[in-house]
Order: structure tokens, then C-alpha cells, then sequence
């Protein structure tokens, strides 16, 4: 019922359409019905439109390609753009280091080692002073007992000296 109202409106459109608007203008003149058949014309339609399917598909197929190269030149490009980034850094590091390297001469340098070599080399020195002395201090105080005796560890041998060996290391510890 939708059906045959609506096509009563749209034989009427389509009769004006033809009409009105697919008038050919003067000075052109319609094929006549003996040069196109209508069955040619409905053939060359279709292969036309076969032809232009296929000028479609290959289209879209080289559509396909260029954007897989698009991706893979777009890959390429992120890489490359790392690299440079990763050169530019170690360039910057280099010139930074050349101008410290420029800034400080080789023999400003070298006499700037020397001089903390000689300090290292007095403060070595004065620790192994240090501890030669505080050694000596503790070797002197397990000597010197206040009682006056000796000390008498059986590990070291005093136990069993003689006593002319032990009045001779008594002196001798009284003059230190």
C-alpha cells in the first residue's frame, strides 16, 4: 500500500525530470535510434563500469602498498630521529669535555697531580708515622707494669729465661 503511493508521486517526478531537466539544449542534437542500440548502450555501461571496478581495485591495492611503506618509512624516520638525538648527546658530551680539556692546559694539569701526589704522599707518611708510634706506645705499656714485676706469658719465652737474661732485659727495657 506504502508501495503504490509512493510510485504514483515518482512517475510524476521522473516524467518532469525528463522534461525539464534532461532537455537537450538547441544546437545539440540526441543520438539517433539506429547508431545505439539500447542493449549496446546497457553493454558498454557495463563493461565501462567492470573496467572502472577494476581501475578501483588496483587503486586501492597501490593504496594498500603506499601505506605499508608509509608505516615502514615512518619507522625508519623515528629510528633515524633517535640516532641523531643519541649523536647530538655524545657530540654535546665531547664539546663539553674538550672545553674542560681546552680550559685546563696539559701542564696546569700535570702540576695540579704532582702537587695532590706529594700530599697524598705526606699524609701516608704521617700515618704510617702515627701508627709506628701508637704501636710502640702499647708495646711500651704491656712492658711497664706499676708492680715492677715482668711479665710472665708462658708464649713468649720470659718464663723460661735465666736470670742474668732477665736483669740484662730489665736494663735494657729502664734505658728505653
Amino acid at each position: 500500500m506504502v508501495h503504490s503511493a509512493l510510485d504514483k508521486p515518482m512517475v510524476r517526478w521522473e516524467n518532469y525530470c525528463l522534461r525539464q531537466c534532461f532537455v537537450v539544449p538547441e544546437g545539440f542534437s540526441l543520438p539517433k535510434a539506429n547508431e545505439f542500440a539500447g542493449d549496446s548502450s546497457m553493454d558498454l555501461d557495463i563493461s565501462s563500469d567492470q573496467e572502472l571496478d577494476a581501475q578501483l581495485d588496483k587503486l586501492r591495492n597501490q593504496l594498500a602498498l603506499l601505506g605499508k611503506e608509509n608505516s615502514e618509512l615512518d619507522k625508519e624516520r623515528r629510528a633515524l630521529e633517535r640516532r641523531s638525538l643519541l649523536s647530538n648527546r655524545y657530540a654535546g658530551s665531547v664539546n663539553e669535555a674538550l672545553q674542560l680539556y681546552e680550559q685546563h692546559s696539559v701542564h696546569d694539569m700535570f702540576q695540579e697531580l704532582t702537587k695532590t701526589a706529594s700530599e697524598l704522599r705526606k699524609k701516608m707518611e704521617q700515618q704510617k708515622a702515627k701508627k709506628l708510634e701508637q704501636s710502640e706506645r702499647i708495646r711500651r705499656e704491656r712492658m711497664h707494669i706499676p708492680t715492677g714485676e715482668l711479665p710472665t706469658n708462658r708464649s713468649n719465652g720470659l718464663f723460661k729465661a735465666a736470670l742474668e737474661e732477665l736483669q740484662e732485659f730489665n736494663a735494657t727495657i729502664k734505658n728505653v
